[in-house]
């Protein structure tokens, strides 16, 4: 027969009666807990006032302040110098070739559908780009379809599957220089316009 040490015994009947005890409670007998008495309800109120809610966010600032006009000038310096230039190379079937002095004076023919791999502005660096024209202009006077930012300087050479372009548009020139004053002639700045 086993027999139990003194220490055993009394761990024993310790657990006995604890287990008696939390069994007996006739609050946890059902599975409820007494719960205590609640206050009664305050006094009928008005709801409060609803809180203001703000414009959504459009990527704008909401004001002309000097610290975001401040904060806004180099980056747009820098992106109006970006739009000025355009060099790339093209990848794509085709031929074409286009001349330009603005659209005073341009003369140009092409048929080709290229990837463009450069710069175009704010244009990603790659891009599809598709002409289809064939025309001369000279003083306005357009004759034929030609497909050029009527303001560019440059030209653009197309043979077999590969083709380059290098172009200066002298509107982003203009919109440059106009932007160390402020003025934004594109309407392509970032951030609050002083003259707003």
């Amino acid at each position: 027969m086993a027999t139990f040490s003194f220490t055993g015994k009394v761990l024993a009947s310790l657990a006995a009666a604890a287990a008696l005890t939390i069994s007996a409670s006739p609050a946890l007998a059902g599975g409820e807990i007494a719960s205590r008495p609640m206050a009664p309800p305050p006094a009928m109120m008005p709801p409060p006032a609803p809180a203001p809610q703000a414009a959504p966010y459009n990527g704008q600032s909401t004001g002309n302040s000097l610290v975001d006009i401040v904060l806004y000038y180099v980056p747009n310096r820098v992106l109006d110098a970006i739009d000025i230039a355009r060099v790339n190379i093209g990848i794509g079937c085709g031929f074409g070739f286009n001349i330009r002095a603005t659209e005073l004076a341009e003369i140009g023919y092409g048929q080709y559908s290229t990837t463009r791999f450069g710069m175009k502005g704010r244009v990603m660096p790659v891009y599809d780009e598709k002409i289809d024209e064939g025309g001369i202009g000279f003083l306005g006077w357009v004759n034929g379809c030609l497909q050029r930012d009527p303001s560019e300087v440059g030209a653009d050479l197309h043979l077999g599957v590969i083709g380059a372009q290098a172009a200066v548009s002298l509107v982003e020139v203009v919109d440059f220089v106009a932007g160390f004053a402020l003025i934004d002639l594109q309407g392509d700045d970032l951030g609050p316009n002083p003259w707003d």
